[in-house]
């Protein structure tokens, strides 16, 4: 792994211990789902209480409460309600999500196991890179995170007053929506910025891309793919392969690269800048 990939992760592990709690949108309570109640003044009926498949919570005095399709706030609401029936006066309750284990989202690309995580309470991109761990040697230095968008609530017919109801023949065809693309630098990350340190939504798919590539082959000492840096010369490049062998020819070194869907050859002088997925081939000597 990089140094820059070993300090930044190191960075997001205590960024992540102490980020607080992010202001999202409202959220929709789902089944597994791990929510922390605090009912004032009564500590036996406090504490993280775990939301059943079926969509219900097991809660002292209550039994079975339902859980699921409801907001913290509404919770907070109903339980109030039910405790107020002949249990307590006045209780005064709190509600938060504490694990978003019913929200998931995917990450593929350069991570080492890619795959569905978990939400953590804040839903921040932080806290999901820090479940991560390590990222792959060949990982990029930006996120991209892709989201479907959300569709405006159409209000149901029987909901409208008739006036306000056309039928017709041939209902318009909607236009397909396009996802929505957000680039996130893994450096600007270090910031921690509030713009940078990204709320996910369920459904996100984070993918790190992996970092563009210069691969050397032929007579040097370390053939193989090496990560590209900005204004890398040919020469540095085979540098970094370890330098021409004694079979090789370096006055006869060729650029590859690809060009409009072609492969094109060129002799590389040992000034040339590379560029992103360049192939350099050293051939062997004639004598």
């Amino acid at each position: 792994m990089s140094p820059f990939g070993r300090v930044f992760l190191a960075w997001i592990a205590a960024v992540a211990l102490v980020t607080a709690t992010v202001s999202g949108e409202e959220y929709e309570i789902g089944a597994s789902d791990v929510l922390r109640i605090v009912v004032l003044g009564q500590p036996e009926m406090s504490g993280d209480f775990s939301v059943e498949t079926d969509g219900l919570l097991s809660f002292p005095l209550l039994g079975k409460v339902k859980a699921s399709e409801m907001s913290a706030r509404d919770l907070e609401k109903k339980l109030i309600a039910l405790l107020s029936d002949g249990y307590l006066k006045r209780p005064q309750i709190s509600v938060l999500v504490k694990e978003y284990r019913s929200q998931r989202v995917f990450v593929t690309g350069a991570v080492d196991r890619p795959g569905p995580y978990a939400l953590k309470s804040d839903r921040s991109l932080f806290a999901l890179l820090a479940d991560l761990g390590n990222l792959s040697p060949d990982a990029g230095r930006e996120v991209t995170v892709t989201r479907s968008p959300r569709r405006p609530s159409v209000p149901r017919m029987a909901d409208l007053p008739p006036e306000q109801v056309v039928v017709r023949s041939d209902p318009p065809v909607e236009p397909v929506p396009t996802p929505e693309v957000i680039h996130v630098n893994l450096q600007d990350l270090q910031s921690a910025s509030s713009d940078k340190n990204l709320v996910l939504r369920a459904g996100d798919t984070v993918m790190v891309p992996r970092a563009p590539q210069i691969y050397v082959s032929g007579h040097v000492v370390r053939p193989g793919p090496y990560r590209y840096v900005e204004g890398s010369t040919v020469l540095q490049m085979l540098n970094q392969a370890g330098g021409v062998t004694d079979r090789g020819s370096s006055g006869r070194v060729k650029i590859v690269r690809i060009v409009d869907g072609k492969k094109v050859e060129t002799k590389a002088n040992p000034t040339d800048i590379v560029q992103p997925e360049d192939m350099l081939v050293v051939p062997e000597r004639f004598f």
